[in-house]
């Protein structure tokens, strides 16, 4: 991170540390809390002279109201949490009467929901509301009066009447086709308690000296506070009692660090957070820790700070270091080649769940943890041959794709432990990307390509005449000689007549069609390199693939491959195209043969041997 990005960074968090400091100076327990809606039941609201008037849009309402109706389901978490609303006492406490610093507009969309489902469009009397406003700067208490009456049409005499006026019939319309949920929407508004399903806001409490303060930082730039955000600040305001700070947030820099290297992240969770709604990746630490299910996350991001608000400053530091010892775990894992792998392989294939993980990795000593590991894995699997080599295209995108990816981390660790050896050290190890699992789009490649000839432009052609002279140049010599070529590649009658006498010649030993859709035949690959084989033979594919892979420049061949761009190509997919499981001393590149499919399918079996024959290594 630059120095600029540094001090933006360090001042963003000092702003937003102030901004809490602020909410919790001189802190009680009601300074900072969840309350259901209903708990605002009969309050007044003053909106200062200084508050804009109310602005949500038709969208902004519906968007409330389809966030609702799905929080209803019963699966869902038990409450429906709101954006802040910041007030300041207004005279005695027992009369409940604040003046709004921020959320007057969830406020105004809760009145008027509320004002719809009980008034039948009938005018409301002060008793009726749910709760009462006063507006500084209106002369005649215009906007009350609006909202105390029957809506039926927008109402464009003021900015603040149109919004409204639009807002309700938004409702209004929004119910047309749902009467029947009327009643559900009521009794959630009406839930009292904080521990049924209910929605809930949270509720700033001020200070009348704070209250300019607390507005200027809220509406200057509109600080949206993230879940990561408010959780820092909990832990590093200097109310909490927390010793050594300086510690901590050190601490806190580093997870928060190493949490942003996709590599770390992906080993643990499948699909990056969504940012836009406010999620951090270390939110994944807080919900382990506190027991946060994942649709609960989904419904409310900032589910885990609602918890610890309500914890006692002495028990903060405790919670921080139950953070610390679950990121220490996951940091172990990464560390070892064996766990990092098969965590990242259950990860990316929906195996044991994180939580089962981390558990296990706290309980088990370190190779119990791994022959646990293995064992997942194999279930994960999803088998549905005994065998390996009875696997073929027909099995589904989804079974091979673990298959390969599985043979590719057993080879990748293979060959750690062989360099291991060889060095008699440690030394930083090759890791499978799982984060582009997530970020490329991948496909299931026959290797001998399904067409005999398949062989349709000028280049193509060239280059597999060439490569034919290589390997054979005696036999193609004769056969060029014989058959009078010219070396016209764009005659189709011509140059087939050519190649059916060149394969006859050289007796290429082919795998036959029946083993065309076989495992042996069949590789990972990226989507847009396999794209780029327009069903090509073996020689054309091998040449695209080295060159995506860069162990090819696209210089070192007359093949147009400027289509071809570069990517990640797995290791047994290289080893595939180089050639490198046939251990024969007169291997051919001309074509994928009989020889290459046996010996890449011996060794996909012995590297999968634990998975098919139980056998441990």
């Amino acid at each position: 991170m630059s120095m600029n990005k540094e001090k933006m960074h360090e001042a963003k968090l000092c702003a937003i540390i102030c901004q809490i400091e602020v909410f919790m100076s001189e802190k009680r327990d009601e300074d900072l809390d969840l309350r259901t809606v209903w708990e605002l039941h009969g309050y007044t609201f003053v909106i200062p002279y200084q508050q804009r008037g109310y602005k949500w849009t038709k969208d902004n309402v519906i968007n409330l109201l389809d966030d609702l109706i799905v929080f209803m389901n019963p699966d869902k978490p038990t409450f429906y949490c709101l954006q802040p609303i910041a007030v300041v006492p207004v005279g005695k406490e027992e009369e409940h009467k604040y003046s709004v610093v921020d959320g007057q507009q969830r406020l105004t969309t809760l009145y008027l929901l509320y004002k719809y489902l009980v008034s039948d469009d009938a005018d409301l009397s002060e008793s009726t509301e749910m709760f009462h406003y006063e507006y500084e700067r209106d002369k005649n208490n215009e906007r009350r009066n609006l909202l105390q009456k029957r809506i039926e049409n927008e109402n464009d005499a003021t900015i603040d009447f149109f919004y409204i006026t639009q807002a309700y019939l938004a409702i209004k319309k929004w119910f047309e086709t749902r009467q029947d949920d009327k009643g559900r929407f009521l009794n959630l508004l009406k839930e009292p308690s904080r521990s049924c399903k209910s929605v809930q806001v949270i509720w700033y409490t001020v200070g009348e000296d704070k209250k300019h303060d607390v507005f200027r930082n809220i509406n200057s730039g509109k600080i949206q506070l993230t879940n990561l955000e408010l959780i820092k600040a909990l832990l590093l305001n200097r109310q909490n009692g927390i010793p050594n700070q300086e510690l901590v947030a050190l601490q806190f820099g580093r997870i928060e660090r190493q949490l942003e290297e996709d590599r770390f992240w992906f080993m643990m969770c499948k699909k990056d957070v969504n940012r836009k709604h406010g999620q951090s990746r270390m939110d994944l630490l807080f919900n382990l820790v506190e027991g946060i299910t994942d649709k609960e996350y989904q419904t409310n991001p900032r589910a885990s700070f609602f918890r610890l608000s309500k914890l006692d400053s002495s028990k903060l530091l405790a919670y921080w270091k139950k953070i610390c010892e679950a990121f220490q775990r996951f940091k172990d894992i990464f560390d070892d080649p064996y766990t990092f792998h098969y965590v990242g392989f259950l990860t990316s294939f929906g195996g044991s769940p994180l939580k089962s993980i981390l558990d296990k990795s706290e309980s088990l000593t370190k190779s119990d943890f791994l022959s646990y590991l293995r064992y997942e894995v194999k279930s994960c699997l999803g088998k549905v041959h005994d065998k390996l080599e009875d696997y073929s295209y027909g099995d589904g995108k989804d079974r091979l794709c673990r298959l390969f990816v599985l043979h590719n981390i057993e080879s990748i660790l293979q060959r750690y432990e062989n360099l291991k050896e060889a060095r008699d050290l440690r030394f930083s190890y090759e890791y499978f990307p799982f984060e582009l699992l997530d970020k490329q789009s991948w496909n299931i490649e026959h290797i001998a390509s399904q067409t005999d000839n398949a062989l349709k432009t000028r280049n193509e052609r060239e280059d597999w005449l060439n490569c034919m002279k290589v390997d054979y140049p005696k036999a193609v010599e004769d056969v060029i000689s014989q058959e009078k070529w010219l070396g016209d590649f764009s005659d189709d009658k011509n140059f087939n007549s050519l190649y059916r006498a060149i394969v006859k010649e050289v007796e290429i030993d082919s795998i036959s069609e029946r083993k065309k859709d076989g495992i042996g035949n069949l590789v990972l690959l990226d989507e847009h390199t396999s794209k780029s084989f327009h069903n090509a033979l073996f020689p054309s594919k091998r040449k695209i693939v080295l060159t995506a892979s860069g162990l090819r420049n696209k210089s070192d061949s007359k093949t147009n491959l400027d289509d071809v761009k570069s990517v990640y190509v797995p290791l047994c997919t290289q080893q595939v195209y180089t050639k490198a499981y046939n251990k024969s001393t007169d291997v051919k590149l001309n074509a994928w043969k009989k020889a290459d499919y046996d010996a890449y399918l011996a060794d996909m079996k012995e590297k999968l041997a634990f998975y098919f024959d139980g056998e441990e290594k």
